[in-house]
């Protein structure tokens, strides 16, 4: 298919932008796509269509994404980027995260909406916070030019991404970030986008642990539905959703590590620990030890894998 024309892509040279947010340490967010989302939402988008973040935990996102819409010379002034999170500590190492950066008392379950909008009150007047369960969370406001994702953590939770708020992007402009694309932890995402893959065009392979990518056409509703089975999904068909977002990535000379420990993890599930272990061995000769300022997290993530496997 005919590559669709893009902005230069500035981050992959420019991520000066993002250094602040990244000193302030009150996100789980890299300089690369920190400064991505910043330049997306600048250069990117058209800055008349709402923005979706879904998944907002501190306001390290926001406050670059943010930051950037109101930058866009075609910004009209009115709140664009939606902001959806519970903003409370109940989940994951949120409330750790938080005792260790900022707050030495705070307590698991804690509201942390305060945090998030003493990070992003400089570009208060761009944000509108959705605050609740986003099992329970919808989207009717009309469509959308960028959609970053950072709570599929659960398979249910990239249910209500796909069926709900996925219909919204634009096709052609619209925008699809996943900032857990390049970690092994949430697989059902890989399956999902493998199998959506032809709807889409690879923008950014890798930023950080982000993925870009740009919608082509409109989704029907049935693959949005198939692109979420996970719990009854045949063994064989994941591994072949996911064999696909490789056959694309080898097909561009992207680098494939990420991508290969989930098909590590979607072989421990199918039963086949052993088959498991040799792919991360073999990923570990190729690939090495990783650059530890490109690939912090690339040992310790074979790591996890093996010791499941184990």
């Amino acid at each position: 298919m005919q590559t669709i024309d893009h902005p230069p892509m500035t981050w992959r040279d420019d991520q000066k932008i993002a250094w602040p947010m990244k000193k302030l340490g009150h996100a789980q967010l890299g300089a690369a796509e920190g400064a991505m989302l910043y330049y997306i939402a600048r250069d990117w988008v058209s800055g008349r269509h709402p923005l979706l973040e879904l998944g907002s935990f501190l306001g390290g996102s926001a406050s670059l994404t943010g930051a950037g819409l109101m930058a866009n010379p075609d910004w009209d002034g009115t709140t664009r980027l939606h902001c959806f999170d519970i903003f409370e500590a109940k989940f994951g190492d949120m409330a750790e995260f938080i005792r260790t950066r900022i707050d030495p008392d705070f307590r698991e379950g804690e509201d942390f909406q305060h945090l998030f909008e003493a990070q992003t009150a400089e570009v208060a007047p761009a944000i509108e916070i959705h605050k609740g369960d986003f099992a329970q969370a919808r989207w009717d406001g009309g469509a959308v030019d960028l959609v970053f994702v950072d709570i599929a953590k659960t398979a249910e939770l990239n249910r209500v991404v796909l069926e709900r708020f996925l219909p919204a992007l634009r096709p052609g402009p619209g925008l699809l970030v996943n900032q857990d694309f390049h970690n092994a932890d949430n697989p059902w995402i890989h399956c999902s986008l493998g199998h959506l893959i032809d709807y889409f065009e690879l923008m950014e392979p890798r930023a950080d642990d982000s993925i870009l990518l740009r919608l082509r056409e409109s989704i029907p509703a049935h693959a949005l539905a198939e692109a979420g089975r996970w719990e009854d999904l045949d063994p064989t068909d994941a591994l072949a959703r996911v064999d696909r977002l490789l056959s694309l990535f080898r097909e561009g000379g992207h680098d494939t590590r990420y991508i290969e420990l989930v098909r590590a993890r979607l072989l421990i599930r199918s039963g086949d620990a052993g088959g498991a272990l040799a792919l991360v061995d073999e990923a570990l000769e190729r690939f090495g030890p990783g650059d530890p300022k490109e690939h912090f997290f690339w040992l310790r993530r074979c790591r996890a894998v093996q010791q499941e496997a184990a």
